[in-house]
């Protein structure tokens, strides 16, 4: 499979994925929740990030203390820490509010999920009720062709039954005139 191939199937894929999205809000709201999360999970490991790069300060400065090394340094190093907690604690109070936007928007998700299936029940239910769904259209379709062909076979038999009767009723009275002898009789010009 070429790498054009795989590019288009996976942007087939995503477009539908789109299209799900736009048919289905639950969706929607799902793909913003896992957004959210990955935003959390960023912030996070950045946080991680941070709290080691100030504990790997804080064992350079307990190095830096325990040879003696110059105190302007040691002083430098006590700054950076104390910045790095600021940060920290900046870094921790944003993913706090993070992960109380992603419970949110959990929260929203569960309740726009027992919206749409209470909407999709309620649609099947009165299309039910209404008859509207396709299955109920095939069967309307089915007796609307079964009701027309009883009506085509009683004409059919109507028909035959009314034949029959005009040749019993032939046989037994004297012989109606055709058209062909109607029509002749009235072309023929009277006789004086």
């Amino acid at each position: 499979m070429s790498l054009w191939t795989r590019i288009v199937r996976l942007l087939q894929g995503e477009a539908r994925s789109q299209i799900a999205r736009l048919d289905d809000p639950s969706a929607s709201v799902d793909a913003a929740y896992r957004t959210q999360l990955e935003v959390v999970d960023e912030v996070r490991r950045n946080l991680v990030d941070l709290l080691t790069a100030r504990k790997r300060l804080e064992m350079q400065l307990g190095a830096y203390e325990r040879n003696g090394k110059q105190p302007e340094a040691v002083e430098a190093f006590r700054a950076e820490i104390d910045e790095l907690r600021g940060r920290e604690d900046a870094l921790a109070a944003a993913a706090d509010e993070l992960r109380r936007r992603a419970d949110a928007l959990r929260a929203e998700r569960d309740l726009t999920r027992a919206r749409v299936a209470a909407a999709k029940a309620g649609i099947a239910a009165h299309g039910a009720i209404a008859g509207v769904s396709t299955e109920h259209a095939e069967i309307r379709t089915l007796l609307d062709d079964a009701r027309e062909r009883t009506i085509s076979l009683q004409a059919r038999a109507a028909a035959l039954a009314e034949l029959v009767d005009r040749d019993a009723s032939s046989d037994a009275a004297p012989p109606k005139p055709t058209v062909k002898a109607t029509i002749e009789r009235d072309e023929l010009p009277p006789s004086h």
